[in-house]
């Protein structure tokens, strides 16, 4: 399918989205019902209204105006391409330009060739991410009264200098929200919330009870200003359970969870099953919340997502929370709604994702640099448990639920009649050797709170869940039966006592609340890691903050009889927790700071974060793969040092962010070479690694690498610092100039040059940079990976005859050699193709609606597929391998094809021509190939330059000539790179003549 995205702009500030790829790490597309129906983004040329209109004006009647003349032009689009208006879904103008529509492929070509049209994208689905040096032990405070706020600072930092987000408006994009949840009460001190704009939603959707009797009527407040639904498209292509809220009323418990997390009432009781656990507050209390839940039970669609970034950027909120996430790339339809809501000033809090440890695993829309990405730690309070044998052990857990009595106790590996009874899968215990007793479950296959409905379900009255491993983090659900987690150690000892002792017997106890056995904080083993992909310059996560046993609100009425119903707490883990105590750290920061940016305070949370975090292993160190800059925690408002008094910041802004999409995102501009070009002009850097981020990614350094970064002062005096480098391991880093000083409110420029003395290429190292002086301490941390040549991809020529020259930096020493091949000029395949009727290859439908060309390849080095044509015809081309696999595509907008791939295997190919948007008359079309041989000996040679003994970080410049060729043909070739005469690139050629 297509994402083919366009907006222009004004001179350097202009963007285009043109020929974006379907799918992406992790991606997962909208479904498409029975009718081959499916939802697709579909964005104007023009810009969003936040490029022209400030946030505050939003709803004036300039910005209304401008409003209507653009939902005109999407009409216009939907009445050319002979779509009824009400297969819309959504419509957007704030922070992007463009609407929903449900249709076909072939509509979607039809809107795809509409005046105006930049795009048409495919929606998406995204997931809600709940799961389901040396630092000393802390401790919890055993009252239980605001632990986590205390853990983090705040008792006696922000709360006791009045910092407790008073005036500030925190937007939460998840489920919805229970109103009358006690953290959300309106205990009639709060500001007067300001009127939103309810003329086409409501401002305060409750009380559908013809969808759910349980929908009350709830009327918002000053706590609660706004409460809206945004799920049409999820109704048109999954449809609501009658268990669900077809309102802004949450089914589920996430959206409550993490609106209250963030923004929660202060000093309220919590209590689960009837028992009180500790004394809540938000992390900011005083902030009022907007609902918008854009979420189902099966999750939600970037269409449906980015109407409510949209409606959350025009209801005025200073900051949006989205514990939502899928795949990771640049460029999606929320990517660029964050973008936009960026400029607009609203700072984004979005979860890293849940897939750790292992690496890259960091999701979208938190990889890109526009939103702050937020891992998660643990935080010593323990909810705790236990459970005593019957031979006199005890072992310890944590728990929420209460205790059981003196039963009998079994492994669910030796009670059940299917192989995967251990882990205690649907249907797989036997009711007869289970009922009346604790079942021992172990982690894995399916949901820990669905493990404990399957205990109760075979009449167990307890469970003990223990981890697959020992360094897993401790969950403290709300069981359908009394529960014990602990570790994987001590939970085989229990199995050991189960599987060996007749008549074993065991007594589940809630003990309370304690501190964790082991040091806090730690990395939990869930928060997704780096290096970031697609775009490793970049490091991610931004920051961490406590994702773990966080005591928030709940739903009482929750969908599927996925928890027990009736709770209004739960205390639950996810880097979906974690995001929201960075958004409520971010009310704080601009209750304090009202006119910063978002990037200024991006930046004071990163380089003042706490850095002395352990892995999940709870011992070694955490890198910044594992916790970004840290962990968040603001410090005191008076003292220099904390992030209200970062005194220098890292100020990236919206022009910097369209630098850094010429690098990563560079099929986003409708011309990228201008655009890049009129932004390199203007002195915004065009390279991902040179992006003015507060930490400093490099992820390929070939011997030396120099980056530059700017730093502004936002205090009131002049501060001088001095770089102090901790450097990562077998590179030295020098900054110039060493020394800065900096009036108020300006900024200074300096360089950062890494140098490779001795770490091993395609490793990753760490380190920092730290500017310290006049009482601050400004922190970036370092990532870096050498790589053994740093070549370009293409260099071009021109003439029958010339010659052209391309310089390189080795990252490795040794003797340097560079090897020609071709150059051959292009051969010509004519052909005409018809519409495939569905629009999809393959498909049984395809007939004439593709044409397949057979190559058979041997002893090539470059093979070459281009195919172009102008008007609106959209052809795409498709390679597939002698098994008949697809391993390449191209699939831009219109037609504008290339697939290129580097020394094949030898055998036949076949390259597919698919009529994906053509009309009624087939279209005619010439397909040029290039077939490079990897034997030497042709038109192109190297003639000087080569070979040459080389010392990492050396540049080669190496010049190539070619002669003998005929006008009116493009000729291609490669050029090999090798070091001690192993290839390590190849640089393509190109020529015409």
């Amino acid at each position: 399918m297509k994402r083919i995205i366009a907006m222009s702009g004004a001179a350097a500030t202009a963007i285009g989205f043109a020929g974006v790829a379907a799918g992406g790490a992790n991606a997962t597309p909208a479904p498409t019902n029975a009718a081959g129906t499916s939802s697709y983004i579909v964005l104007m040329k023009a810009d969003p209204l936040v490029r022209s209109v400030a946030q505050k004006d939003l709803d004036g009647a300039a910005a209304q105006s401008k409003r209507k003349a653009m939902k005109a032009s999407h009409d216009s689009v939907l009445k050319g391409a002979g779509i009824a208006a009400s297969r819309r879904a959504n419509t957007y103008t704030n922070t992007l330009n463009g609407f929903s529509v449900r249709t076909d492929a072939q509509g979607a070509a039809a809107l795809a060739k509409q005046p105006g049209v930049a795009v048409v994208m495919e929606d998406e689905l995204r997931q809600p991410q709940a799961i389901a040096d040396s630092v000393a032990a802390a401790q919890a405070n055993p009252t239980g009264v605001n632990d986590l706020q205390k853990f983090l600072g705040l008792q006696d930092g922000a709360y006791a200098n009045g910092l407790t987000g008073e005036g500030v408006v925190v937007g939460v994009i998840d489920s919805g929200i229970w109103p009358e949840q006690p953290m959300l009460s309106d205990d009639g001190t709060f500001p007067a919330a300001p009127a939103l704009d309810a003329s086409e939603r409501s401002a305060c959707d409750f009380g559908n009870r013809a969808w759910n009797k349980d929908d009350k009527v709830f009327t918002c407040n000053n706590k609660l200003i706004g409460a809206r639904a945004f799920l049409d498209t999820y109704k048109a292509q999954v449809g609501l359970g009658r268990d669900e809220f077809d309102s802004a009323r949450d089914d589920s418990g996430h959206g409550t969870h993490t609106a209250t997390t963030a923004a929660g009432n202060a000093n309220v009781q919590s209590m689960i099953f009837g028992v009180e656990k500790d004394i809540v507050s938000g992390i900011a209390p005083r902030a009022q919340v907007i609902a918008y839940k854009a979420l189902g039970a099966g999750g939600g669609f970037t269409s449906d997502l980015s109407a409510a970034i949209d409606q959350a950027v025009a209801d005025g909120v200073d900051v949006i929370n989205y514990s939502v996430g899928g795949g990771a790339r640049v460029v999606s339809a929320d990517t660029i709604s964050f973008l936009f809501a960026a400029n607009a000033g609203v700072f984004a809090s979005v979860s890293a994702g849940n897939s750790g440890p292992g690496p890259r695993t960091i999701g979208g829309p938190s990889n890109v640099p526009w939103v702050t990405s937020v891992g998660a730690t643990t935080h010593p309070r323990n909810y705790a448990g236990e459970i005593a044998l019957g031979n006199g052990q005890v072992f310890k857990g944590t728990s929420v639920t209460k205790g059981t009595g003196w039963k009998g106790v079994v492994d669910g590996a030796r009670v059940g009649s299917a192989a995967n009874s251990g882990y205690c899968v649907a249907g797989s215990l036997n009711p007869a050797r289970v009922s009346g007793k604790i079942v021992l479950c172990e982690r894995g296959l399916n949901g820990r709170v669905a493990k404990s409905a399957e205990v109760k379900r075979a009449g167990g009255v307890g469970m003990v869940l223990f981890n697959a491993v020992d360094v897993d983090t401790m969950f403290s659900d709300t069981f359908f039966v009394p529960t014990v987690m602990m570790d994987k150690t001590p939970g085989e000892a229990l199995r050991t006592y189960a599987n060996t002792t007749t008549g074993a017997r065991a007594k589940i106890t809630n003990t309370g609340i304690d501190s964790l056995w082991h040091d806090s904080p730690t990395v939990t083993y869930f928060s997704s890691r780096g290096e970031t992909v697609p775009n490793g310059d970049i490091i991610k996560p931004d920051i961490s903050a406590p994702g773990a046993q966080i005591m928030a609100g709940n739903t009482p009425k929750p969908s599927g009889g996925d928890q027990p119903a009736g709770q209004l707490w739960q205390a639950i883990a996810g880097t979906s927790m974690s995001a929201p105590v960075v958004a409520g750290s971010y009310a704080l920061i601009k209750q304090a700071h009202p006119t910063w940016s978002a990037g200024a305070a991006k930046s004071a949370l990163m380089t003042q974060a706490f850095t002395a975090v352990r892995d999940n292993d709870r011992v070694s160190p955490a890198d910044p793969f594992d916790t970004g800059s840290g962990m968040a925690m603001l410090g005191a408002p008076d003292a220099k040092g904390s992030t209200f008094q970062p005194g220098l910041v890292y100020n990236t802004g919206f022009n910097d962010y369209l630098g850094f999409l010429c690098a990563e995102g560079r099929e986003a501009f409708s011309n990228p070479t201008a655009t890049c070009a009129s932004l390199a002009a203007a002195g915004i850097p065009t390279t991902a690694p040179n992006l003015n981020y507060p930490s400093i990614g490099m992820e390929a350094v070939p011997g030396r690498l120099t980056v530059k970064r700017t730093v502004r002062n936002v205090s009131s005096a002049e501060i001088t610092a001095t770089a102090r480098i901790s450097a990562p391991a077998g590179y030295t880093v020098t900054v110039s100039p060493a020394t800065i000083t900096v009036a108020p409110g300006a900024s200074k420029t300096f360089e950062v040059t890494v140098q490779n003395v001795g770490a091993p290429v395609g490793s990753w190292r760490f380190g920092s940079l730290t500017w310290e002086g006049s009482g601050y301490s400004v922190r970036s941390p370092i990532a870096v990976k050498g790589v053994t040549i740093a070549a370009a991809a293409t260099v071009s020529g021109t003439g029958v005859s010339g010659s052209t020259t391309l310089t390189s930096t080795v990252g490795v020493s040794g003797t340097y050699t560079a090897t020609p091949h071709g150059l051959v000029a292009a051969a010509h395949h004519t052909d005409t193709v018809a519409q495939d009727p569905d629009a999809t290859f393959p498909s049984a439908d395809d007939g004439a609606g593709v044409d397949r060309i057979t190559y058979p390849l041997s002893g090539v080095a470059l093979a070459r597929w281009k195919l172009q044509l102008p008007g609106d015809t959209d052809l795409d081309i498709f390679l597939l391998n002698p098994s008949g696999a697809i391993i390449a595509s191209s699939t831009n907008g219109g037609t504008d094809e290339t697939i290129e791939v580097h020394r094949p295997a030898d055998g036949t190919y076949t390259l597919v021509v698919h009529g994906w948007g053509v009309g009624s008359a087939p279209a005619a079309y010439d397909l040029r190939n290039w077939l490079v041989p990897l034997a030497t000996g042709g038109s192109l040679s190297v003639t000087s330059g080569s070979p040459t003994v080389v010392t990492a970080g050396d540049p080669v410049a190496i010049e190539v000539a070619w002669s003998g060729l005929s006008a009116g043909e493009e000729y291609l070739g490669t050029l090999d790179h090798a070091i001690d005469g192993t290839r390590v690139a190849s640089t393509v050629v190109q020529v015409t003549p």
